[in-house]
């Protein structure tokens, strides 16, 4: 569905265009037949229309405006044939059918194709001899015809185009996850850890913490079991890691067996929570292939009040460097 601020937009064009056309058609009017061409409803359109456009800059509920609109301008169209019953009038009315398209929306488009058929109706009955002297009311069929035709093409148009725009959308957030997130556990890679770094940092968070983590031991898991256990292990932590973290902390896996979660907007006390939660989490045992695997990680971990100082690389150094260090210690711990 097409959402509001598009529907804005394109209500925006198409006033625009219908006030191009108003304002046109009666200029040429009073040029050749002065003032009194302009004919009452004129002056009332020119009311219905700073309605509108009040609507439509105020933003009040776009998608009524939109309907509004279409109902407008085919009233507009009654008015203008009903005092001016010319053929250049007539077939300046089948504009709308096409300029409804605009919104890519079938029932916007019926509406047109609705009001349409009801002034193509009206025009060859009510004011057949002034619009079509020489046509004979059979041919009434092919009107009929002319406007089922557009329509159905427009509506075909409009399928197509919201379908194409589907699978590109569909194809381009394909290709967001492979930019952005790792093949293999589906967390995020090094380009989406900076860009949401970065971000945190224009929105001027209070606070920004970081926690390194290093799987203990993860090559002699790989060894012994194979890589196909070891990367159905490493898919399990990320799991595992995703269920002790906030919705707005991202987990990023820097390569191998190396994992970066960064948090912000959080107090010293909170982090540290998340920090043993995660500890303890990762200290339990997980059954793979029907092996039952004891995993441990070291983590190290960094944090700041002082966001617009800070650098991710910064960070990352300074939890790594507190990670090695009770990697060394040959403890399972964490270091803050």
């Amino acid at each position: 569905m097409i959402g509001n601020e598009i529907i804005h937009r394109r209500n925006i064009i198409l006033f625009s265009l219908i006030f191009a056309f108003f304002t046109i058609q009666v200029t040429i009017n009073m040029v050749i037949e002065g003032f009194v061409s302009v004919f009452p409803p004129a002056f009332l359109f020119i009311t219905v229309g700073i309605l509108l456009l009040m609507m439509i800059l105020k933003k009040v509920n776009p998608r009524v405006s939109m309907y509004v609109m279409i109902f407008c301008t085919y009233i507009y169209f009654y008015f203008l044939l009903t005092d001016s019953p010319y053929l250049v009038n007539y077939l300046f009315m089948w504009l709308g059918l096409p300029l409804s398209a605009i919104y890519q929306s079938y029932r916007v488009v019926l509406l047109a194709f609705t009001g349409s058929m009801i002034i193509n109706y009206y025009s060859f009955f009510y004011l057949h001899e002034e619009i079509f002297p020489n046509v004979v009311k059979g041919d009434f069929v092919f009107l009929v015809l002319f406007g089922v035709f557009s329509a159905a093409f427009l509506l075909t148009f409009i399928h197509m185009t919201l379908r194409l725009w589907k699978e590109t959308k569909e194809a381009n957030d394909k290709l967001q996850v492979i930019a952005y997130h790792d093949p293999l556990t589906g967390a995020a890679n090094r380009i989406l850890l900076k860009k949401k770094f970065d971000q945190l940092k224009e929105s001027k968070v209070d606070s920004i913490a970081l926690l390194f983590m290093d799987m203990n031991k993860f090559k002699y898991i790989n060894d012994t079991y194979g890589h196909d256990v070891g990367d159905q292990l490493l898919k399990k932590v990320v799991s595992r890691l995703k269920g002790e973290l906030r919705e707005s902390d991202l987990l990023c896996r820097l390569g191998g067996d190396e994992f970066v979660i960064l948090l912000a907007n959080i107090d010293l006390k909170e982090f540290e929570g998340i920090t043993e939660r995660i500890q303890s989490s990762m200290n339990q045992p997980l059954s793979i292939n029907n092996y039952t695997i004891q995993v441990s990680a070291s983590i190290g971990s960094s944090f700041t009040t002082e966001v617009s100082r800070v650098d991710l690389d910064t960070l990352i150094k300074e939890a790594d460097e507190r990670m090695y260090r009770e990697k060394r210690k040959g403890t399972r711990g964490q270091a803050l």
